[in-house]
């Protein structure tokens, strides 16, 4: 999105292809997705939702023409870009005892230790216990959890003895606006919506079990830093608190 962002103003026809149904929907979820869809809309940005890239076209490295499932035609095309997600970077571990989960990332503790004594991982590499997910070992890629994760294996490397306490933090930035996030929404099933989504000046939490394990904000800073000072601290937002 960032670089339909960018374009909008440079390229002659931008068209973003998406396989959900709004932008960052697995991480923003549907409504603040919505929210960058209409702001990108407005620039003239084209979307096609539940579509899926099926075929380039080019000559001499350069794409002229892509098609896309279920349009199933082909349209011209000057400059294709992937974002194509991560995968860790963990093959040469094959063969080893160190653990890995079935999507490659190296399973660690809350020291950054693997199943191997004194041997640490850390950064997009790794799955980790989540402690706002009570525990639940995830990945999760961000510049800032990546330095926490450096900073506690260091320490631990040097019998600290030092676990992982932190607020997953990352921001976006388009068309001038720039929409903060803090926590760990995964499982999320509901939420609570404080402003306006319209108005593009809105806080919104994240609820799971009852409680905020997450938040994100435009327009309303610096109520997302807030937010994580509490969840950092092991204080729990009940919904009702939210609301």
């Amino acid at each position: 999105m960032e670089i339909a962002a960018f374009l909008s103003d440079k390229a002659a026809a931008i068209s973003v292809v998406e396989k959900k149904e709004f932008p960052f929907q697995n991480v923003l979820g549907s409504q603040v997705g919505g929210v960058v869809m209409k702001m990108l809309q407005n620039k003239g940005v084209k979307f096609y939702m539940k579509t899926k890239l099926s075929e380039l076209k080019g000559r001499d490295g350069k794409v002229s023409q892509i098609s896309s499932l279920p349009l199933q035609r082909f349209a011209a095309c000057a400059l294709a870009p992937f974002p194509a997600g991560v995968s860790p970077s963990s093959a040469f571990l094959k063969g080893t005892s160190i653990a890995r989960n079935s999507s490659g990332a190296i399973l660690v503790d809350l020291r950054m230790q693997t199943n191997i004594p004194n041997v640490f991982a850390a950064g997009d590499v790794v799955s980790f216990p989540v402690a706002l997910l009570n525990g639940e070992q995830l990945s999760i890629h961000h510049q800032q959890v990546a330095e926490a994760h450096g900073h506690i294996a260091a320490l631990n490397m040097l019998k600290k003895q030092k676990e992982l306490h932190t607020v997953p933090f990352f921001w976006t930035t388009m068309l001038g606006e720039s929409i903060r996030y803090a926590g760990c929404g995964e499982g999320y099933t509901d939420t609570v919506v404080k402003g306006s989504l319209e108005q593009l000046k809105f806080l919104i939490f994240y609820i799971k079990d009852g409680y905020v394990v997450a938040a994100a904000s435009l327009n309303c800073d610096p109520m997302v830093s807030l937010i994580a000072e509490v969840l950092y601290s092991g204080k729990q937002i009940s919904k009702e608190e939210a609301e």
